[in-house]
């Protein structure tokens, strides 16, 4: 498989939305919006503090993930903030999903980040496994959110 792992752009946006669609299928937590999700991309590809990485095959988008840092009390150095990391279903199990997320950690190393986490859907069972194969490691903490209107 000739796969090409690198930082997205603003053409690759389209495609980006698309993914973004079949992953949010997946997670109850959040909706699809077309337009909310490629202002969402816009925003983190004009940001130097975050980073948008894409798996191109054939000329196809066909996986992404991303990452931006906060500054980390606990650490005492940047720690990285992973999401969006989906690959598109006709070409998972072919290590796409493991080799975006050794390049965003690799872009994350680069910037000074200690200490990488995520958040997932606690149904994605998939998901889980795959984190857990690549040594991720759970924690006691849990996750709120709060809509500020």
């Amino acid at each position: 498989m000739n796969l090409n792992i690198r930082p997205a752009n603003t053409r690759d946006i389209p495609q980006m939305v698309g993914l973004l669609g079949s992953l949010f299928a997946l997670e109850e937590d959040f909706t699809f919006e077309a337009d909310k999700q490629m202002k969402g991309i816009r925003m983190l590809l004009d940001d130097p503090n975050c980073r948008f990485q894409v798996a191109e095959y054939d000329g196809s988008v066909v996986g992404m993930c991303s990452a931006q840092w906060v500054y980390s009390t606990a650490e005492g150095a940047k720690s990285a903030w992973i999401e969006d990391l989906v690959v598109a279903v006709d070409i998972r199990g072919k290590q796409v999903g493991k080799q975006l997320l050794e390049s965003i950690l690799e872009w994350c190393k680069s910037q000074g980040c200690t200490r990488a986490q995520l958040v997932y859907d606690l149904d994605n069972k998939a998901a889980i496994g795959f984190y857990e194969h690549l040594g991720w490691q759970s924690t006691n903490l849990g996750v709120f959110k709060y809509n500020i209107k």
